[in-house]
């Protein structure tokens, strides 16, 4: 049962992402939270509001896996780095479904490529009856980005 729902929320948040244009810049993702790892694709980080859908990889020691979605709304842009904040929905075979204020750094440090960013995010969030604080550090890097 766990699967299938696992499975449904995830197509389900790729048809989100289709229905954008198809024009539209996409970042990827790779970040590392503990022993769990997680792989993002989403809209246009440089736009005020973007999202991400991401994908909980698990491995070896945290075989589970799970789905999340992201909104995210910069607060402040600057070339060298980016203060965004967001909600975040997801679900897990851990904790079922889990829901979080995630607020994080894009720091763009090669400055003839602001297209590769690194992300440090802080994420309280609420799941299995109970609150947590989740930090990823990860790698981010922007598709089809117009000079």
């Amino acid at each position: 049962m766990k699967t299938k729902l696992s499975i449904t929320a995830f197509f389900a948040i790729l048809f989100m992402f289709s229905a954008f244009k198809g024009n539209a810049q996409v970042h990827v993702g790779l970040y590392h939270e503990g022993v769990l790892s997680h792989i993002g694709v989403g809209t246009d980080p440089e736009k005020k509001i973007f999202g991400e859908a991401r994908v909980l990889a698990g491995g070896v020691i945290n075989p589970f896996m799970g789905v999340e979605a992201l909104g995210h709304y910069n607060f402040r842009q600057t070339d060298w780095y980016n203060l965004h904040g967001g909600l975040m929905l997801g679900y897990s075979e851990i904790t079922d479904v889990q829901a979080g204020l995630p607020f994080g750094l894009s720091f763009k440090p090669i400055a003839n490529h602001r297209q590769f960013s690194l992300l440090l995010e802080g994420t309280p969030m609420y799941g299995s009856y109970e609150f947590t604080f989740r930090a990823l550090i990860g790698l981010r890097y922007t598709l089809s980005k117009e000079n």
